[in-house]
């Protein structure tokens, strides 16, 4: 199996404290749908669910782009970037701190904040389906990078494959932010805060390894060569056939 798409998972454990700190109150502003146990597990299946959805319908946007660069022969040069960028990102967060959205993707995010709003009030399933993929559109510094390594994957299928298994990565931590608060002690929300920089550390360098092709498995496999058109040591059959017929002809 490939190191790449377990990466993903991890990372998204990784970064759940992120996650808690961003998402967790939407979790906690959507009213309960009903009395027990089960529909707060509902409740909260669907508002990740959505999450996730949006997250694969990202991934397969970046897993496309990640497949033109690697049609253009790019994709390994662009997987040392994405990895080099991530280290950058880590070590001197200042330099992209006052970074913002702007233009048409500002105002698609006013929208979807505004449409947010709005639906947290809403219980219905398809709600609160809606709620958790307008959450997935809302700006977030680890998504950036997930969908950046996602990217690199170099296929729409492994794009799509990269989000899912990142998203699913945060739901432990969300889900139980939903259920209870109380489920997650500060020892652990300091563990996952301490663990998170570790693991974007370890995607930048297996980014960096990927791109390189060094030629160790699982991890930084050989892009095979395109090797030259051969040329046949025998004539095809239509070469014969043409030959025979001109001599009949002759």
């Amino acid at each position: 199996m490939n190191a790449f798409l377990p990466a993903a998972f991890v990372l998204g454990i990784a970064g759940s404290a992120h996650c808690i700190g961003m998402c967790g109150p939407i979790a906690l502003a959507v009213p309960r749908t009903g009395p027990g146990r089960g529909a707060r597990w509902a409740a909260a299946l669907l508002l990740n669910g959505g999450r996730l959805a949006t997250y694969v319908l990202l991934g397969a946007a970046v897993g496309a782009f990640g497949w033109g660069l690697r049609i253009a022969h790019l994709q390994q040069g662009v997987s040392v970037a994405a990895g080099v960028l991530l280290l950058t990102v880590l070590l001197v967060p200042r330099v992209f701190r006052r970074w913002d959205p702007t233009g048409r993707i500002a105002l698609g995010i006013g929208r979807s904040r505004g449409i947010l709003a709005r639906n947290l009030r809403r219980t219905a399933p398809e709600a609160l389906f809606l709620t958790g993929a307008l959450n997935g559109l809302l700006p977030c510094g680890l998504v950036y990078m997930a969908l950046i390594a996602a990217a690199a994957a170099g296929s729409v299928t492994g794009g799509m494959g990269f989000m899912a298994l990142f998203a699913l990565g945060t739901w432990p931590a969300l889900i139980a932010v939903r259920l209870g608060g109380n489920l997650l002690g500060p020892r652990f929300r300091t563990l996952l805060r301490r663990a998170s920089p570790v693991m974007v550390s370890f995607m930048a360098v297996l980014l960096i390894l990927r791109g390189l092709g060094l030629g160790i498995p699982f991890v930084s496999p050989t892009t095979p060569a395109f090797p030259a058109q051969a040329t046949p040591c025998h004539p095809s059959t239509s070469a014969m056939d043409a030959s025979g017929t001109w001599d009949a002809l002759r």
